[in-house]
């Protein structure tokens, strides 16, 4: 999205540029100086603008995630419990945990 906004306003003002300063009746070598000259600036300036949709849209849609799924993060959280397979298995057991499972045969 971002290349292609700076491409199109580059483009554009590059043939707008053109047209404009042929029907002036500029020398073709002042034309095109002007015209690849608004290019460039029209480029960075469509890329910027680019890169400002690219994040209005990207944030937009991480809060609409956030609003239809609220209770993804929360749930797990408040239950204690963690995603499947997120127990610590480097951890060895607890000696408590060893005595409690030896009594109860």
């Amino acid at each position: 999205m971002v290349r292609l906004c700076g491409a199109a306003l580059g483009l554009f003002a590059f043939s707008i540029t053109i047209l404009l300063g042929l029907l002036a009746g500029n020398p073709a070598n002042v034309v095109l100086l002007r015209a690849l000259q608004a290019m460039l600036a029209f480029c960075l300036l469509g890329m910027c603008a680019g890169w400002v949709a690219y994040r209005i849209l990207d944030e937009h849609a991480l809060r609409k995630h956030r609003e239809m799924f609220p209770a993804e993060g929360q749930a797990e959280q408040s239950a204690g419990v963690g995603p499947a397979g997120s127990e610590d298995k480097g951890k060895p057991p607890s000696a408590e945990g060893r005595q409690g499972v030896a009594r109860a045969r």
